[in-house]
């Protein structure tokens, strides 16, 4: 089930005795959360970690009557037992336990920050009999709804070109609402403006690289180093950034070889397993690089790449070297 379905359930007073939220999207577990503690008229949410807290005292809490107090709702975070790499343990068998028959009319939150949980487990199994939620984040258009809803709610005007750009920097639904708060007070009740998110909203390290990767194919050499110096800053390994970019031209090179033969763009992301923007993307740069010099381009990717795994080039001079040796290629010269 999605997020906003989810939400309207527990708003139409249809409550599950456990739930199962995963995604990237914490502000929308946070949503879910405060509504299950106003629609369970709980006292509180009470919170632990799997990691660090285990289940036991989790479940007791589920398990214990009181006569006095509300039964508060109970929530386990980073859920990690659900997804391939957590391992197998007590504390996960006795929560698989819990999942088979749980206490009614108590409310349990699991959660875990994962897109994808492991089907193949027997407790992913189990909890697939209650209600999963995926709170991944959602595509550009849905995303900007919701943005645009918060922020009036927030009471804060802005721009529909400074929300797509802030959407452009941010990448998630989550960091974008608490970008917003920020952008809102510097507007000080004015439209926040694209240059205000500009100004004061971080691009992610990977829109920054993005941009560095699509400068650097255009031969754009001064706006490229300005972008480079910036993803260094934060620590990005230089041969990642060149396996990066030879991943891109080649990208280039299917939407270009491949649309000469009468492949539908649609078709080609599907042969190379690539996402279907990615390969309009491609095609956009590839556009006025002669498909020869693509070629060129990839093979010095591989040789340059070479080099510095067998240690005969430093990374740093070999991703500069590259950087002019793809403005030459692009001009022609």
């Amino acid at each position: 089930m999605d997020f906003t379905s989810a939400s309207q359930q527990i708003t139409g007073g249809q409550i599950a005795p456990v739930y199962l939220l995963h995604g990237q999207e914490t502000s929308f577990m946070a949503q879910l959360i405060a509504q299950l503690v106003t629609a369970t008229q709980a006292e509180t949410a009470v919170r632990y970690d799997f990691e660090e807290d285990g289940v036991e005292q989790a479940l007791l809490e589920l398990q214990s009557v009181s006569f006095f107090l509300q039964q508060p709702l109970v929530v386990i975070n980073n859920c990690t037992v659900f997804l391939s790499q957590g391992k197998n343990s007590a504390q996960g068998e006795a929560l698989e336990s819990y999942l088979q028959n749980p206490v009614s009319n108590r409310v349990l939150v699991l959660t875990v920050q994962a897109d994808k949980l492991d089907e193949r487990k027997k407790i992913t199994k189990a909890a697939k009999r209650h209600l999963v939620v995926s709170c991944q984040t959602p595509k550009e258009a849905a995303a900007l709804k919701m943005l645009q809803a918060y922020a009036t709610e927030q009471a804060i005007q802005i721009q529909g070109n400074a929300l797509a750009e802030l959407w452009r920097r941010t990448g998630t639904v989550t960091l974008a609402r608490n970008e917003l708060h920020k952008v809102g007070l510097y507007a000080g009740g004015k439209a926040v403006t694209e240059a205000d998110v500009r100004m004061l909203v971080t691009q992610t390290l990977e829109e920054t690289v993005f941009d560095w990767v699509d400068h650097v194919i255009k031969g754009q050499l001064v706006t490229a180093t300005e972008h480079l110096v910036d993803i260094e800053r934060q620590g990005y390994d230089p041969l990642a950034l060149l396996a990066m970019l030879a991943r891109q031209l080649r990208l280039m090179w299917y939407a270009k070889a491949l649309q000469q033969k009468g492949m539908r763009l649609d078709d080609i992301a599907k042969e190379v397993k690539a996402h279907p923007f990615a390969l309009r993307v491609a095609d956009r740069q590839s556009k006025k690089i002669p498909l020869a010099a693509l070629e060129r381009t990839i093979t010095q990717a591989a040789d340059i790449e070479l080099d510095v795994k067998r240690g005969r080039r430093d990374p740093q001079h070999a991703i500069e070297l590259f950087m002019l040796q793809c403005a030459k290629n692009v001009a022609g010269v």
